[in-house]
C-alpha cells in the first residue's frame, strides 16, 4: 500500500494547500492596487493637511470659519488640519482590497473539498466561471469504464483444428453427412466447432490482455474466465512474447507458436492481415449497436470480432443537458473509439453527432482542444486517463475523474473526488458564486475607501462642524477589513444547485425529457 506522501488523503492536503496558497488573475491586479495604495494615501495625507492649513491660516474663509467650534474643542488653526491628516491615514484600508481575493478563494475551495469538488486555486475558479466548451472523453469518462464483452461473431471454424469435424473450408464434410444421415448429428459438430473456435478466441485473446489494465483487457479477461479461461481456471493462460501496445491501433504478441493480433481497423491496416470476408460487416454491425468491435487476428487473419460494450453513466446525460440547456456551454466528445460506435452513445446522452469527434489518437486530443481554443473558445478538458493528460494540461481549466490516473489529476486544475459528473455542475456553479462573492467583496472595499477618505479628509466639515476622530477612523478601519471576511465566510452557506430530472436520459435511452 501507498504510505507518506503517496496515500490519497496526503494528495487532497496538497492540492487543498495548493489551492488556498495560489493567485487568480485578479489577485494580481488587486496586490497591484495594494502596491501603489499606502504611497498615494500618505500623499492624500500630507495633500489634506496643506490644504486645510492653507485655507485656514489665509483670508480664504474669513468670514466663515468665525461660527466653526473647533477652538472651543481645543483646536487651532494648525491642529485640526493634523487631525484631518491623521484621520485619512487611519481610516485608509488596503487590508480589505488585500483581503477580498484570497479569502473568498480560501472558503471557496473549501466549501469545493466539502463537497468532494478539489479546485487548484484562483486560476482554474477565474477560467471556470468563463467556460464557453466542454470537452469529454468517452471510456471511463461519460461511460462506466466498466466494460463487458457482449458478442463474439465467429468468421471461420478454422481454430476448431478437428479435421474430421471441420474442413479448410469451413464446411461439414458430405460424406461425414451422408454417413450419420442426421440433421441433428450434423448440427452438433457445427456447434463443436464454434464451441472450440470460441475458446481459443478467448484463450488467445485473454492471453495477449493478460498485463493489461485498460478497460477492455479487463472485459476479455473476464468473458474468457467465464469460458474457464485464465489463471486458476481450467486452462491457465500462457506467457506471452514479443508484446507491443500499438498506440490508438491494439496490441500485438506471439503466444507460443501463434502470433496474435487485436484491434482495430488501423490494427489490421498496419499489420497486412488477410481480411476474412464479412470482418468489416461484423464490426459495423457492432458498431452500430453502439459496441466496441475488436478484431482478434490469428497467425495473420481475421478469425472473429469481439463486441465489447460499456453503458454510458447514469448521470451522464442529465451533465450533458444541463451544460447545454441550462449553462449555454457546448458539449464536444472525444474517443479512440470508431464514430459509429462513438455517435450512438452520445446520442444516448444527448451530444450532437457534429460534436462528437472519433478515431482519435492521443496526439490529436491536445490538437483538438489548441484548435478550440484558437477559435474564440474558453474550453474545459474533462478526462480520466494517461492519455488525457495533454488535453487536461492544455485546456483552459482540466477536469479530472477522482477514479482516474495520477497523471491526470496532477494535470488538471479541478479533480471531481467522487468521480460524478454532475459534480461538473457544481464546480461551475461554485466558481461562478466564488468569483461573484469576489467582485463583491472589491466592490465594498473600493467604495468604502472611495467614500471614508473624503469624509476623514474633512469634505463634510463646513456643513457639519464635526471632525472625525482617529479613534472612531481606526474603528472603520477594522470594520471595513471584518466585513470583507464575514462577506467572504457567508459562502460556506453555499448550497449546490440540483436539476429537475427532465433533463436526464428516457428509460429508453436518447430521448431527452427536455425536449418535451
Amino acid at each position: 500500500g501507498e504510505v507518506g506522501e503517496d496515500t490519497a488523503l496526503a494528495q487532497i492536503i496538497r492540492l487543498v494547500e495548493t489551492a488556498q496558497s495560489s493567485k487568480a488573475a485578479i489577485q494580481e491586479f488587486a496586490d497591484r492596487i495594494a502596491a501603489v495604495f499606502t504611497p498615494v494615501v500618505i500623499a492624500a495625507s500630507v495633500t489634506t493637511y496643506v490644504v486645510w492649513a492653507l485655507l485656514l491660516n489665509t483670508s480664504a474663509l474669513d468670514g466663515i470659519k468665525e461660527d466653526w467650534s473647533y477652538p472651543e474643542q481645543g483646536f487651532n488653526d494648525w491642529t485640526l488640519p493634523l487631525l484631518f491628516s491623521i484621520s485619512v491615514l487611519v481610516i485608509a484600508c488596503p487590508c480589505a482590497l488585500g483581503l477580498a481575493t484570497p479569502t473568498a478563494v480560501m472558503v471557496g475551495t473549501g466549501v469545493g473539498a466539502r463537497l468532494g469538488i478539489l479546485i487548484r486555486g484562483g486560476e482554474p475558479l477565474e477560467q471556470a466561471k468563463d467556460v464557453t466548451c466542454i470537452v469529454f472523453d468517452k471510456t471511463g469518462t461519460l461511460t462506466r469504464g466498466e466494460m463487458v464483452v457482449t458478442d463474439v461473431l465467429l468468421l471461420s471454424d478454422r481454430l476448431a483444428g478437428e479435421p474430421e469435424d471441420v474442413s479448410e473450408e469451413n464446411d461439414i464434410s458430405t460424406e461425414k453427412e451422408n454417413c450419420c444421415g442426421s440433421d441433428d448429428h450434423r448440427e452438433s459438430v457445427v456447434l463443436e466447432a464454434r464451441h472450440k473456435s470460441t475458446e481459443k478466441v478467448m484463450y488467445y485473446s485473454a492471453c495477449a490482455e493478460q498485463s493489461s489494465e485498460h478497460p477492455i483487457a479487463k472485459a476479455i479477461l473476464t468473458k474468457a474466465g467465464d469460458l474457464g479461461i485464465g489463471q486458476g481456471q481450467t486452462r491457465p493462460l500462457d506467457e506471452v512474447e514479443n508484446f507491443e501496445a500499438e498506440v490508438g491501433k491494439g496490441v500485438k504478441c506471439t503466444v507460443g507458436n501463434v502470433t496474435v493480433h487485436m484491434g482495430n481497423r488501423r490494427c489490421l491496416a498496419a499489420n497486412d492481415i488477410d481480411v476474412t470476408p464479412g470482418t468489416f460487416d461484423a464490426m459495423e454491425y457492432l458498431e452500430n449497436m453502439g459496441r466496441t468491435a475488436v478484431a482478434v487476428s490469428i497467425n495473420g487473419r481475421t478469425e472473429a470480432v469481439l463486441g465489447i460494450m460499456d453503458h454510458a453513466k447514469d448521470e451522464a446525460a442529465l451533465t450533458v443537458n444541463v451544460l447545454q440547456h441550462v449553462f449555454g456551454i457546448k458539449v464536444h466528445m472525444l474517443t479512440g473509439d470508431n464514430i459509429r460506435t462513438a455517435r450512438a452513445v452520445a446520442h444516448d446522452i444527448g451530444i450532437p453527432a457534429a460534436n462528437v469527434i472519433a478515431d482519435v489518437l492521443p496526439a490529436g486530443k491536445i490538437e483538438y482542444v489548441k484548435r478550440l481554443r484558437s477559435e474564440g473558445e474558453r474550453v474545459a478538458m474533462v478526462g480520466d486517463g494517461v492519455n488525457d493528460s495533454p488535453a487536461l494540461a492544455e485546456a483552459d481549466v482540466g477536469i479530472a475523474i477522482g477514479s482516474g490516473t495520477k497523471i491526470a489529476h496532477e494535470a488538471a486544475g479541478i479533480v471531481l473526488v467522487n468521480s460524478k459528473l454532475t459534480d461538473i455542475l457544481v464546480a461551475i456553479d461554485l466558481a461562478k458564486t466564488i468569483y461573484f462573492r469576489i467582485r463583491l467583496n472589491f466592490l465594498w472595499a473600493l467604495g468604502y475607501n472611495s467614500l471614508a477618505i473624503p469624509v476623514a479628509a474633512g469634505i463634510f466639515y463646513p456643513m457639519t462642524h464635526t471632525a472625525l476622530p482617529p479613534y472612531v477612523a481606526a474603528f472603520a478601519m477594522a470594520l471595513s477589513s471584518v466585513s470583507v471576511l464575514t462577506s467572504s465566510l457567508s459562502l460556506n452557506r453555499y448550497k449546490p444547485p440540483t436539476f429537475s430530472k427532465k433533463y436526464g436520459r428516457d428509460i429508453r435511452g436518447g430521448e431527452l425529457g427536455i425536449e418535451k
